[in-house]
């Protein structure tokens, strides 16, 4: 018997906590093109390259359990979106105290600014790089009620057709690719939301064919290859980092998240003892991990647990490690205070 859509979620929200961790230990090292070994570069981009998928991935997962049913606005924000924001703003104020007393190497306050006007910055731009994503999220649970309701009535030729333009959008738009930070605009939420679409289109579709798996390893390769060596390629060129190959909104992202999402929806992994027991715990720490593991990195770098910890090919997937299981332990400790449950994430 194969897996439910309960367990091939839970592997995929697993992987995509798993991977955006990665991500964030192997960033530091791209930084430094010309300043380290460029086989420890190297390194850091095979690492980074391999899981930029995290991110959309989330988006997907987002779609497969939120889209296709009908909602209640009042009730949508109250079950749903608040589950976030609560954890959302209090690690957002966590992170503002960090960098007030944190030295400015670490994005400390400025001294041009009144201790007011730094704080509505920082609630502006994020108080931390990776909370862009939550904002981002956060406007996109608000259109869900409407974009659900659509989809349960919407014929599946529409829904292609749309997803279609939506890839033709971020194939074709260059105006995206240079970061995926937090922008206030349409088209921003646009490509974000095609994820989400896919996400859930992709899971009420049979995707059971050794074809379509055998071309969703292919694809995965594809898009690798072209992340790892654009990424290369250009950065040589430029002699500093060029991480526009990186933006979630490319075709070689896409074609990576595409893959693992149809690879783990019809992968029968059946866990169980402790294996099962990590799965699970890390799928229901995965928000407050996301949330706290910037924290956990910036204080391991200052005792020089980082990317290059040993070497980077051990540093990297160890300081991973080491960030997983101290981020894990604070949202545990925060879930055992009275009302910590709202906020741990």
């Amino acid at each position: 018997m194969g897996q439910g859509k309960k367990e091939w979620i839970s592997n995929l929200r697993v992987i995509a906590t798993l991977c955006v961790v990665i991500l964030h230990v192997a960033s530091s090292v791209l930084y430094k093109y010309n300043q380290v070994p460029n086989s420890h570069w190297w390194i850091g981009n095979v690492y980074d390259s391999l899981v930029r998928f995290s991110v959309p991935l989330f988006l997907m997962i987002t779609g497969a359990l939120l889209l296709g049913k009908h909602y209640s606005l009042p009730i949508f924000l109250k079950r749903k979106v608040v589950r976030i924001l609560f954890p959302f703003v209090f690690w957002t104020a966590i992170y503002i105290i960090y960098n007030f007393v944190e030295p400015p190497q670490f994005n400390g306050k400025l001294e041009s600014q009144s201790n007011f006007s730094w704080i509505l910055q920082q609630l502006k731009d994020g108080s931390s790089y990776h909370l862009w994503y939550i904002y981002m999220l956060l406007g996109i649970y608000i259109v869900i009620p409407l974009v659900g309701k659509l989809l349960v009535e919407v014929r599946k030729l529409y829904l292609e057709l749309f997803l279609i333009l939506w890839v033709l959008f971020i194939t074709l738009s260059t105006s995206h690719n240079v970061q995926s930070n937090f922008e206030w605009n349409f088209w921003y939420y646009f490509g974000y939301t095609g994820y989400v679409v896919l996400g859930y289109y992709l899971s009420i579709i049979n995707t059971k064919s050794k074809r379509l798996l055998a071309l969703a390893v292919i694809t995965f390769l594809i898009g690798l290859f072209i992340t790892v060596y654009g990424t290369y390629y250009y950065t040589d060129m430029n002699g500093l980092f060029y991480k526009n190959y990186y933006s979630y909104l490319t075709p070689n992202v896409l074609l990576m998240t595409v893959s693992i999402f149809v690879l783990m929806k019809n992968a029968n992994i059946n866990l169980s003892g402790e294996l099962k027991n990590t799965r699970d715990l890390i799928d229901k720490h995965s928000y407050g991990i996301y949330l706290s593991h910037i924290l956990v990195l910036n204080y391991l770098v200052m005792f020089g647990v980082d990317w290059d910890l040993i070497h980077p090919l051990i540093g990297i997937p160890l300081t991973t490690i080491i960030t997983l299981i101290v981020s894990i332990a604070i949202v545990y400790l925060i879930r055992k205070i009275p009302f910590g449950k709202y906020i741990s994430g």
